[in-house]
């Protein structure tokens, strides 16, 4: 079984960066059908899932008016959330109100620092706003943005220093599951278009879509390094690993 999984509730973030595939797409805003999101949630309480739920893809997750309501209906199923944000959205209210759902882990994005002494000052100024190492969850800063990955190929603003096309295993389709908000399940979170879809959670169960052989295939091929039978892997830099 997958260990995390990211369920795009909307299409849409407020930002645009460089690194960001969804910065040099037209992206339609749209919103995944609450009944759609409800019903995989279903299914994830009925095999009983431990771990860890997301609403996060290519969006910003407080763009949505629905995300306390999302938060609200897993704790209901005893599900267990991570969440994953930019900060703009932030307030003292709504993060105490956070502090009282199920959110295990709290992930800021603060990806335009100009540096790394810049990222610590402004790190340290988010903490002491509104006390997001106070409460029950992991809290997790991130720094970077331009020293990415590139993005399996459609993000090309840096030099990459890899030989083509890539013929190293990857790791990063064995324990997560990726759902953009058209419901497409996508190979992963770099899968921006869908291109190696594995199924729509509005039609089929999420758990059979993981089990399926289209996915047992692809994690057969990218366990021995098989990366050019799919486009986006054979010029993806992330998740290198040696077979």
């Amino acid at each position: 079984m997958f260990e995390r999984i990211s369920i795009e509730c909307n299409s849409y973030c407020n930002r645009f960066c460089s690194f960001c595939t969804r910065t040099y797409d037209n992206r339609e805003k749209v919103r995944m059908p609450t009944e759609t999101i409800y019903k995989t949630l279903n299914e994830l309480r009925e095999v009983n899932f431990t771990g860890l739920i997301s609403f996060h893809f290519y969006n910003e997750v407080f763009t949505d008016k629905r995300i306390f309501e999302l938060f609200e209906k897993c704790q209901e199923l005893g599900l267990n959330n991570y969440l994953v944000t930019n900060g703009d959205f932030l307030t003292a209210e709504n993060v105490e109100r956070l502090s009282q759902y199920n959110i295990k882990e709290f992930t800021l994005s603060l990806y335009d620092s100009v540096n790394r002494d810049d990222f610590e000052k402004r790190s340290k100024e988010y903490i002491d706003k509104f006390k997001l190492d106070q409460y029950g969850w992991e809290l997790i800063i991130l720094y970077g943005g331009e020293d990415f990955t590139n993005r399996a190929g459609y993000v090309q603003h840096t030099e990459e220093k890899y030989e083509l096309p890539v013929k190293a295993a990857c790791s990063k389709i064995v324990k997560k599951i990726d759902v953009r908000y058209d419901g497409e399940v996508v190979m992963c979170c770099l899968d921006y278009y869908g291109q190696h879809s594995i199924g729509n959670i509005a039609d089929e169960n999420i758990i059979d879509i993981w089990y399926s052989d289209k996915r047992r295939n692809q994690l057969n091929d990218l366990s021995q390094g098989h990366r050019y039978k799919y486009k986006l892997c054979s010029g993806c830099s992330d998740y290198m690993v040696e077979i």
